[in-house]
């Protein structure tokens, strides 16, 4: 496409205001390219984009999906653009393509990788025009931005370019009917050997068959709608799974491609970073990996800390959970993770985020979709809430049916800590919103500090 010469005098801007960033020590992530855009509102479309680029997408996942990506072409001698430490909104991209474009718009990586917002997708696809797009779900979330699956499905379906290999949780009866037209790959999960699958959520995504609107039955959900699932009407269900997870044992798992058993490290055991791990092998698998290159490469791979963290404190151990406050389907697998796990335990809860704070939210209806009900069990011993909404999620938490005498709240979250009562106690659980990493890091330190014979 030939380019025009506000394109160039964008990128020239661009690369300045970059360099003049990183001399001030600035991460430049996002400004530059809301500049750009700002000033040519055109710009996406007229990149030389690499030779193969990829795209991640989903409600939840899709961060740690695209860093286990990112590790494993990494060790496997790729040399590729992404925005791993950047926005994954157009300005955010932006940014990343001036920074590594040369000065006529082209690349000199062939490869790219994209962690790409949902809701951004009529802003993003049709101009990164992606090779393989990998969604991981579509499930309900924030209020204020996709709390309406079909509203999110739609925007993705409309942006999905004709070329486009999709990469879908197969399991997802939502997001596995994404781009009808386009090649695709699945990959799901089989209900595993001593499995408790998830089927009392307050939230399932998907009732009604979408073909023929008749009720659908489940053979199993792991959790919220994420299982498998048919119509007994029109035949709509489940498709056959390409990349099927059949067992996990000794922090192995087990994947059946197609009639062959692939094994893979395990980075944890949750339901969740199954489903992250499947699609992470069923992605570079599919652009070519064999199994022994993603095999060798998952061996070094650990979830990154912002999103799971375990350490010892005051002789118990300490999980650290990430739990996206405002997302009642991410918080309720996070406490229906605690629920699962063995052992007394106390939970420490940090859910109101950072930045909301300057734009309080008055809307508190998340909490009343949220599974607090897997809390009440005789092995959850203590529950501290810190923060503005403590007393909101007090009357939550009482709706629910967790005793009383168990729930603290207090307004200062990094106070939660000196309500602690380890006495009992055989793990510390901690669920945290993604943007109170100062709240976060406060607390583990005063965690780390407890003495241990800590009784109270």
């Amino acid at each position: 496409m030939k380019k025009t010469f506000r394109f160039y005098l964008s990128v020239l801007g661009a690369k300045f205001i970059i360099k003049l960033m990183r001399l001030l020590k600035k991460n430049a992530t996002n400004l530059p390219g809301e500049i750009a855009l700002i000033f040519y509102p055109d710009l996406l479309r007229y990149f030389d984009m690499p030779e193969t680029v990829i795209a991640v997408t989903g409600t939840n996942g899709k961060t740690t999906v695209s860093n286990m990506i990112n590790n494993i072409l990494t060790e496997n001698g790729f040399d590729f653009i992404n925005n791993s430490f950047g926005g994954n909104v157009d300005t955010g991209i932006a940014s990343v393509l001036l920074e590594n474009c040369t000065l006529k718009g082209g690349f000199k990586k062939n490869m790219a990788l994209f962690e790409v917002d949902e809701r951004s997708a009529p802003r993003l696809l049709p101009y990164i025009s992606p090779d393989y797009l990998v969604c991981t779900n579509l499930q309900r979330d924030s209020m204020k931005r996709n709390a309406h699956t079909e509203f999110i499905f739609n925007i993705l379906n409309k942006n999905i370019p004709a070329k486009t290999k999709v990469i879908l949780n197969g399991d997802d009866l939502i997001s596995s009917r994404l781009a009808p037209k386009n090649q695709r790959t699945y990959f799901g999960i089989s209900r595993l050997e001593g499995e408790i699958t998830t089927e009392d959520n307050i939230i399932c995504d998907i009732v009604n068959c979408p073909e023929c609107g008749n009720r659908l039955e489940y053979d199993f959900r792991h959790y919220n709608h994420i299982g498998r699932g048919h119509c007994t009407e029109c035949g709509f269900g489940t498709p056959p799974i390409n990349f099927d997870v059949k067992e996990t044992k000794d922090s192995m798992v087990y994947i059946d491609h197609e009639g062959s058993m692939e094994v893979y490290k395990l980075p944890n055991n949750r339901i969740t970073d199954l489903y992250n791990t499947a699609a992470a092998v069923t992605l570079t698998r599919t652009l070519g990996l064999s199994e022994k290159q993603v095999s060798s490469a998952m061996e070094k791979l650990e979830i990154v800390k912002s999103r799971y963290e375990s350490f010892e404190a005051a002789g118990k151990q300490v999980i650290v959970s990430l739990a996206k406050g405002q997302n009642p389907v991410a918080c309720s697998g996070v406490c229906d993770f605690i629920r699962k796990e063995p052992g007394n335990k106390a939970v420490i809860m940090i859910l109101e985020d950072f930045y909301d704070a300057k734009r309080t939210s008055e809307n508190i209806a998340w909490i009343y979709e949220t599974d607090f009900e897997f809390l009440k069990g005789d092995d959850i011993k203590q529950i501290i809430v810190g923060g503005k909404r403590a007393d909101d999620y007090m009357v939550r938490f009482l709706i629910a049916g967790i005793d009383r005498s168990k729930i603290v709240c207090c307004r200062n979250e990094t106070d939660t800590v000196s309500y602690l009562k380890t006495d009992g106690v055989d793990k510390i659980m901690v669920m945290y919103d993604l943007f109170n990493v100062i709240s976060l890091n406060s607390i583990k330190k005063q965690l780390k500090e407890l003495p241990e014979d800590n009784k109270k």
